[in-house]
């Protein structure tokens, strides 16, 4: 096993529906040497490594830029889930990091009002 792994840059997200999982490719340094990676991460817990990436990416640029963390959303928008239950949301990031959230339509009703009352404060 490698001592020291660093990845310096995600090339793509590439789901694999016939493994379940989503393929991160990745250019890497490991024990010093630039390398190739592909990780396989299982579909159902794509959303929560993607969730702590993003967190400890604002803890690093908090930390640089001496603010508090947060997550930046670029853009955002609701698809069809394929469930009438359920409504995804999904949120854009810096260099087109995608987070998929999926909530109960009442949960979405509830952030939908809350943003147009928001709005008009």
């Amino acid at each position: 096993m490698p001592k020291n792994i660093e990845i310096s840059r995600v090339k793509a997200v590439v789901p694999d529906p016939a493994a379940g999982a989503i393929v991160l490719k990745a250019e890497a340094l490991v024990d010093e040497t630039p390398t190739d990676l592909e990780i396989a991460i299982t579909t159902d817990l794509a959303p929560s490594v993607a969730i702590a990436l993003l967190a400890t990416t604002a803890r690093a640029r908090a930390a640089r830029d001496g603010l508090e963390p947060a997550l930046e959303v670029l853009a955002a928008a609701v698809v069809a889930s394929g469930n009438a239950e359920v409504v995804r949301l999904q949120l854009l990031f810096d260099k087109g990091a995608v987070l998929p959230v999926e909530m109960p339509t009442a949960a979405g009703e509830a952030l939908k009002h809350a943003l147009v009352n928001a709005s008009l404060s």
